[in-house]
């Protein structure tokens, strides 16, 4: 299933009605869509169209933290951030952090707070206006210390294709793609928790299998395959005489995680979840 965890209406600063962001997704192929407006839940009840799950949401702002709250009913009230996510668990939802580049977190805040599900490893609308969109350092950082903290990557969307005079569209530029047992909020809020997803901003990851100490990745044509893990180690595949379509790995002693960025001709990237290496020497 492809979605997008982090968008806006005119119901906070967006510039696009909740209807019309339901149908920009909807017609472009998305199978679901969280409208995450700044400290408000958009009721979705009556913008429901077949093919689209729609999950509510709030973006909780919380000074420079902010929280993309989703799978919500009701807006969060706490500012402090752990009561915050707590109050968001207890209504069954789950919360990444947002933008952390765009807000200026350090790996210190990140670090002492419990509970969120993930970070925004990419963000369309941050990159495109202030080249500030990718999170990569924070998320090896944090997964090096043993923090083991999922990666998404999100539109953010504010104003779409509105301005094209100004800069280019911040709408389905970065999305998710979720392996899932059905086609149900339950089913994807599940896989969610486990991590049974990869991030990208167009290239697929077609294959991924761990045996033993080998892994083996195969994707959609890619001019770099990475396999990325902590302090420096990790290793990158190139291409040289035609495109790389899949890539293995032995792990290396020492390396705690791996996970696999895959990227295209045109810059693209794609992100798996790190892999956890048990054993670590």
């Amino acid at each position: 299933m492809k979605g997008n965890l982090h968008s806006h209406t005119t119901n906070s600063d967006g510039m696009l009605t909740p209807p019309q962001i339901v149908l920009l997704y909807h017609s472009s192929g998305y199978d679901f869509l969280s409208i995450t407006d700044h400290d408000k839940v958009t009721n979705t009840e009556n913008l429901k169209r077949e093919g689209i799950i729609l999950i509510p949401g709030e973006e909780i702002s919380i000074g420079k933290l902010h929280l993309v709250a989703f799978n919500i009913r009701r807006e969060i009230r706490s500012k402090d951030p752990e009561d915050a996510i707590e109050e968001v668990k207890s209504q069954g939802g789950e919360v990444i952090v947002a933008h952390p580049y765009w807000s200026s977190l350090t790996i210190g805040d990140l670090e002492k707070l419990e509970g969120y599900l993930g970070i925004e490893v990419y963000n369309a609308t941050c990159e495109v206006s202030v080249a500030k969109g990718y999170a990569n350092v924070h998320w090896d950082t944090l997964l090096s210390r043993g923090k083991l903290t999922y990666g998404f990557a999100v539109d953010d969307v504010h104003v779409g294709d509105l301005l094209p005079r100004k800069r280019p569209t911040d709408a389905c530029k970065g999305w998710i793609m979720v392996k899932v047992k059905e086609r149900s909020s339950e089913s994807l809020m599940e896989s969610l928790r486990k991590g049974l997803f990869y991030s990208t901003m167009g290239p697929e990851i077609r294959d991924l299998q761990v045996e033993n100490e080998i892994i083996r990745v195969k994707s959609s044509p890619a001019r770099i395959i990475s396999f990325i893990s902590k302090n420096g180690l990790g290793r990158r595949f190139f291409a040289y005489d035609k495109p790389l379509t899949e890539a293995t790995y032995m792990v290396k002693n020492g390396e705690s995680y791996v996970r696999i960025e895959v990227e295209d001709e045109k810059g693209r990237r794609a992100w798996t979840n790190p892999i956890i290496i048990s054993g670590e020497e």
